[in-house]
């Protein structure tokens, strides 16, 4: 085969194409991973939280019209290696039951998936190992049904937030360890 010839182009390093390029690591396929930008600079402003979100430093300089109305606004994308990745937190709760459901809301109905939870939960559970997911199972009374536990244990409260999610229980509230990637 030429050096310029792959049985499989994935284009987009992000969530989605990261993960493919990962399940195809061992199959043999000739895979090219295509992605429209560079690897993220490494400098300070990475860990500042004002500088990624408040100064969109890592946005393109770019505007997207809303073909409804005509609206100009900032997509919400980021062009490196990793694509939004790079950028969103390692958050990664399912999604529950309901949410596959149709929905309705003022400007219409949100048509139903055409899957279900229970038809998607093993490829949950997969994708958590794959993104060692850490979190406590039955620690979020709205979590939905699992095949099994978390791939790894919480990851342990700053002294602040365990401060915090101590004061929360007192009063009645059931705060937990979200699911981090």
């Amino acid at each position: 085969m030429a050096e310029n010839q792959f049985d499989i182009i994935i284009v987009g390093s992000g969530a989605g194409g990261g993960t493919l390029a990962f399940a195809l690591r061992n199959s043999g396929a000739r895979v090219l991973l295509l992605e429209r930008g560079d690897y993220l600079p490494q400098e300070p402003q990475n860990w500042q939280p004002h500088a990624i979100f408040d100064e969109a430093r890592y946005k393109p300089n770019e505007l997207w019209r809303d073909a409804r109305n005509g609206d100009t606004f900032k997509p919400g994308v980021h062009y490196y290696v990793g694509g939004n990745t790079k950028v969103y937190g390692a958050a990664l709760p399912r999604f529950r039951r309901e949410d596959f459901d149709a929905l309705e809301h003022e400007g219409g109905t949100s048509p139903a998936w055409p899957i279900s939870y229970v038809q998607l939960e093993p490829y949950y559970g997969l994708a958590e190992r794959i993104y060692r997911v850490h979190g406590q199972v039955g620690d979020d009374p709205t979590e939905p049904a699992r095949s099994g536990p978390f791939p790894y244990p919480p990851v342990p409260h700053e002294a602040y937030i365990a401060e915090l999610s101590e004061k929360l229980r007192q009063q009645g509230l059931h705060p937990f360890y979200y699911p981090m990637g």
